[in-house]
């Protein structure tokens, strides 16, 4: 057995613990944290180690990534992705109730290359209290983050399942909506994926509540209008064992769905569907369209973050960003796809 393979398989082990809920080694006690300014390094990486000239997933092209590392102890668990009207800042939320904050660099042709003015920040809930200091821990949990037209943000959060609206990330919430029925959704697989479209609804997919319990069935999710009340479930038909991650809107109409999946034989894996706008009501089984699917030896982890920009010609550019789980032998991972339109 290769080295490489020694690794994926014992990260892909200590994954499936972490996945499972179960406590995960590596996991720090932040006796080293920082928030304000950031230093982090942002290594290349490429889309296979083991064949540097592929750069086709699927139907995306791979453009750049980068692995983010830090010695500071509250660095990493990051999940839910969104990007700046303009594409050129990144807000990340974390598993501790963190927001990072940081501009992407680009080469002359786009491509990423870097980070810079990098800034970790604490959420704070409802009462105004950073989630940090409050004494129960099941308040921190923050897994998926959208962007409003008015600039304003909203997080979900699993275990205390809810979902609050910031006007701006370092102010006070409000309680936005906590979907009927959530509350019967594993305290590690709630509202996970989770976005903006462009009418201003909202769409949220469960990562384990399914309509046949928690191995099988559809998964279910939730249409929400602007003010948060309940549109009514909708239900996305699961594929093998992939479970949804993050969702991102495009300026159609359509939404891109990032699913995982683990195995102990086969480690980690991702595919990457497009739903029409079409499928995007109420009581509906929504249909798909497969775009791509990573597994090693692709540089694959955790993936739990998905955002989506238009292109200057056509077509998109789609970020992925990993998960580490505050675990040495995972990867803070930021990758960059182009999507062409058709």
């Amino acid at each position: 057995m290769s080295a490489r393979l020694i690794y994926l398989t014992l990260v892909a082990t200590l994954l499936g613990a972490a996945l499972s809920g179960c406590g995960l080694p590596g996991t720090p006690s932040f006796s080293t944290t920082k928030t304000g300014p950031l230093e982090i390094d942002a290594a290349q990486v490429q889309l296979n180690p083991e064949n540097a000239k592929q750069i086709r997933a699927g139907v995306l092209e791979y453009r750049g990534g980068l692995e983010l590392s830090s010695d500071m102890g509250n660095f990493g668990g990051l999940s839910g992705l969104s990007l700046s009207p303009n594409g050129d800042i990144l807000v990340a939320v974390t598993d501790q109730g963190d927001i990072l904050r940081a501009t992407l660099l680009h080469d002359k042709k786009g491509r990423l290359e870097g980070l810079s003015d990098v800034q970790l920040h604490r959420l704070r809930g409802i009462d105004g209290k950073h989630l940090s200091q409050r004494p129960d821990k099941r308040d921190q949990d923050s897994e998926a983050i959208a962007r409003l037209e008015d600039g304003s943000y909203l997080i979900s959060f699993e275990i205390r399942h809810r979902v609050l609206r910031y006007e701006d990330l370092r102010a006070k919430p409000v309680l936005f909506a906590t979907p009927p029925g959530i509350e019967k959704a594993p305290r590690n697989g709630g509202m996970e994926a989770m976005t903006a479209l462009p009418d201003g609804r909202i769409l949220i997919l469960s990562e384990k509540l399914r309509t046949k319990g928690k191995k099988s069935g559809d998964y279910i999710g939730w249409l929400l209008g602007p003010d948060g009340k309940s549109l009514g479930r909708i239900y996305w038909p699961a594929f093998g064992i992939y479970r949804p991650t993050d969702l991102a809107a495009l300026p159609n109409g359509d939404v891109l769905l990032l699913q995982r999946r683990y195995t102990v034989a086969g480690g980690l894996g991702i595919r990457l569907s497009q739903i029409p706008a079409t499928q995007l009501k109420p009581d509906t089984r929504m249909l798909e369209v497969e775009l791509a699917r990573m597994a090693p030896p692709l540089s694959v982890d955790n993936f739990e973050g998905l955002a989506a920009f238009p292109h200057p010609a056509e077509g998109w550019i789609v970020y992925l960003l990993s998960d580490d789980n505050f675990n040495p032998l995972q990867q803070n991972l930021l990758l960059q796809f182009y999507l062409p339109e058709n």
